[in-house]
């Protein structure tokens, strides 16, 4: 059964449905993506607890350097967003920044990379979910890096290009501003949770925890690793349902939602059954109890929710978009109690 969807498609911000690539493209790449396996449980090292692979608590930007960053601007002015680009070597490309007023630079913060789905830019999406502006007030830098100029979208692999823009700009971030190592997270819609989950998998010791939208497949963890899902049970590109068809990929049938968080709750070692409570009449939340310390997995469904942000603004929205809870709330909310 098919997982990982590569035809993911959104709506932009201009109110108009994309596909994230040609037909013939996904139908090429299906073959890579049938080989992926979730890994048993028993493949995680008991040795090696959640996020404890860095030892520094504070990375090289807390300390004084004599060394420019090579961006556009030196750095960004605290309580403001600018958009810059970083180049090193045959590695470069361009990203919106947002650093806090409450920035620091002796202070350890944490840093959020978010990632929009096909068809919107980093302006776009960060105006229609408020990321940003949102992360910033709790006070954590929140980086939304834009795909590479000569692509359509978001490579879905932890190691190509796209990968190695966000290794480098991460290590750049890093050497230029005050950030907490053990406090680095991926977050991301659709096309860019794909591209997020591949990339938190191959590189589980540089981020912390991963929060998706509409996407929730495992894609190749091998160690615990906290999550948080959202994901509508109308969803017509990538279905909720176990064994439905989506628009994304015609006559391919996908791995359902729960399905796929009973992945993530066998690999962060919790307990098969999720305990389920109603927060709305169109909201549920699902969390996988007992599961290995500094670890946690939880689903939001949204009843008859369409592939969309919940608590965007709905004018962008590919079917019902719930204003019952903030996506982009609650997912900082799950950032900042990882330490």
């Amino acid at each position: 059964m098919w997982q990982p969807a590569r035809g993911l498609l959104s709506r932009a911000p201009l109110g108009r449905p994309l596909l994230a690539l040609p037909l013939l493209a996904l139908t090429l790449v299906i073959p890579m993506l049938l080989t992926l396996s979730v890994l048993p449980a028993h493949s995680v090292s008991a040795a090696v607890p959640v996020g404890a692979s860095r030892t520094i608590a504070a990375s090289p930007g807390c300390r004084p350097t004599t060394s420019a960053p090579t961006t556009s601007a030196s750095t960004t002015v605290p309580g403001t967003t600018q958009t810059l680009t970083y180049q090193n070597g045959s590695v470069a490309g361009s990203f919106n920044l947002t650093v806090p007023r409450s920035y620091r630079p002796r202070r350890p913060t944490a840093l959020a990379f978010l990632f929009y789905g096909s068809g919107s830019n980093p302006t776009a999406f960060s105006t229609t979910t408020d990321f940003p502006a949102l992360g910033a007030a709790q006070g954590d830098i929140v980086v939304v890096p834009q795909i590479q100029p000569n692509e359509a979208e978001w490579q879905f692999s932890g190691h190509g290009s796209d990968a190695a823009f966000i290794t480098a700009l991460d290590t750049h971030l890093q050497a230029t501003y005050c950030i907490a190592p053990r406090r680095v997270f991926a977050a991301g819609f659709s096309a860019g949770a794909a591209f997020s989950l591949f990339y938190a998998c191959s590189h589980q010791r540089d981020i912390r925890a991963i929060a998706t939208v509409a996407v929730d497949f495992q894609l190749g963890c091998t160690r615990p690793m906290p999550i948080l899902a959202f994901h509508g049970t109308a969803d017509p590109l990538v279905p909720y349902q176990n064994g439905a068809v989506g628009i994304s990929l015609p006559g391919q049938k996908v791995r359902g939602t729960l399905l796929n968080m009973g992945d993530w709750a066998k690999l962060d070692r919790c307990r098969a059954v999720p305990v389920t409570v109603t927060v709305g009449s169109q909201v549920s939340r699902s969390q996988w109890p007992r599961c290995t310390r500094g670890s946690s997995v939880t689903l939001y469904t949204v009843l008859g929710g369409g592939h969309d942000w919940p608590g965007a603004d709905p004018k962008y929205g590919f079917g019902l978009t719930t204003q019952q809870i903030s996506a982009s709330q609650l997912i900082l909310r799950f950032f900042s109690t990882l330490q």
